[in-house]
């Protein structure tokens, strides 16, 4: 993704730079969320410092 590229930066033309993610992208990642079945794993609490 470009859109958080420094200033005066320039890409070549050689690949895709996109703004954002991809919409191929995007569809990969929701059909891999279905076939999870639209599940979240779940996640363990994180410790705090002390």
């Amino acid at each position: 993704m470009v859109k958080d590229r420094p200033d005066g930066s320039d890409f070549d033309d050689d690949i895709p730079s996109y703004q954002s993610h991809s919409v191929q992208f995007m569809w990969r990642l929701f059909k891999a969320w279905a076939a999870m079945g639209f599940r979240a794993p779940k996640q363990q609490p994180i410790a705090e410092a002390s």
